[in-house]
């Protein structure tokens, strides 16, 4: 049975968790699946106390993974403060990039569009007129 669990990590009096999906038989701080995510309990200032991969924690329970009661309750929490996110209207980390370098007066980077104009390929004098040698 797959089980969905904290993985101690950090010093001595000092805890930060991983979120591990694992075999229920392996250890603790073993072997595991996959690593959806960090808890830390002590986190202090700018530093998340709280991060899951909920696609992925959704696709493990819809599998048949159970999470232990802790982390039940970490994925309460971590829903509840993504729908606040969404409310909020604090967008993917994407547009809040493209925001911000909008702010700052650049332009968002885009993909190039494939050059598929021969003129566009063409070189050119300084004037921007193309050189288009005559055969």
């Amino acid at each position: 049975m797959v089980t969905i669990r904290l993985a101690r990590h950090g010093a001595k009096k000092n805890p930060f968790y991983h979120i591990t999906v694992a075999e229920r038989a392996a250890k603790r701080d073993g072997r595991f699946i996959e690593r959806i995510g960090f808890f830390d309990p002590l986190a202090r200032g700018r530093s998340a106390p709280l991060q899951v991969n909920l696609p992925r924690a959704d696709h493990w329970l819809s599998l048949g993974a159970q999470p232990s009661e802790r982390v039940a309750q970490l994925l309460k929490r971590a829903r509840a403060e993504a729908g606040a996110e969404a409310q909020a209207g604090v967008g993917t980390r994407a547009e809040v990039d493209a925001e911000a370098q909008a702010e700052a007066g650049a332009a968002p980077q885009a993909e190039e569009p494939a050059a598929s104009d021969p003129a566009a390929e063409a070189p050119t004098d300084k004037g921007g007129e193309a050189l288009v040698e005559d055969a």
